[in-house]
């Protein structure tokens, strides 16, 4: 039983690294004012890839019922592996503007770079079962006296329901100034995901170091009227 274990955890590690491989997205992200590409991960080939290893584990049990139990959840665990994320952005306030604003409320700029504002926000907060949800953000950064900014990054995580990560970043947003940017993340969780709460959480960097971060949540439901009732009550 210990040797079936240990064949399992190989499997199941095996599987995720390669489907996370399969989802991994480009080193570079849109540049402001660009649209982000959809992102490459093909939903279906993870749940498939997935359903196979769930029943290979399940059958190494002899077990026809747990094989066909495994393909099940293998198949709903590839395909969250394969969450969509699309990304659009649009710098809206140039450096030179940025750092003067902050130089005439605050005297001078501060040594190193700053993140002066950061709001993300998710639209809709419950969304139906096949449709996108939106984080929407702003972020104003300054210059620094001493250090310039850059480079800045945005990424989004998404979360299953037990609180495992299961999509890190798609496209990020990317820039190499300051400045004031307008980003919109659009992540589609596939048809099979089930349906609940799933965390959210932004981070960004500035200069490769973490500027900060903020936790969100979504409610996925399966059908429209449920939403509504949900929504209601959220």
């Amino acid at each position: 039983m210990t040797s079936l274990r240990v064949v399992q955890q190989v499997l199941t590690g095996a599987v995720v690294a390669s489907l996370l491989a399969g989802c991994a997205s480009p080193a570079d992200g849109p540049g402001p004012g660009q649209g982000g590409n959809e992102d490459p991960c093909s939903v279906g080939t993870g749940a498939v890839a997935g359903a196979a290893v769930g029943a290979l584990i399940g059958a190494m049990t002899g077990d026809r019922r747990t094989a066909a139990k495994g393909a099940v959840i293998g198949g709903a665990a590839g395909a969250l592996l394969c969450v969509a994320v699309n990304v659009q952005s649009r710098q809206t306030k140039p450096a030179t503007q940025v750092d003067r604003e902050y130089e005439r409320t605050r005297g001078r700029l501060p040594e190193q770079p700053q993140l002066v504002s950061y709001m993300p926000a998710v639209s809709p907060p419950v969304v139906q079962r096949g449709r996108p949800v939106r984080v929407n953000s702003t972020l104003e950064l300054v210059n620094g006296s001493v250090q310039p900014v850059s480079s800045v990054r945005e990424e989004i995580v998404v979360f299953s329901q037990d609180g495992q990560p299961i999509k890190s970043g798609g496209k990020l947003f990317t820039a190499a100034s300051a400045g004031r940017f307008e980003n919109s993340f659009e992540v589609t969780l596939p048809q099979s995901a089930p349906q609940g709460v799933y965390a959210l959480k932004t981070n960004v960097f500035v200069n490769d170091r973490l500027a900060a971060t903020r936790d969100l949540q979504t409610r996925l439901v399966w059908d429209g009227r449920e939403a509504m009732v949900v929504a209601g009550a959220y």
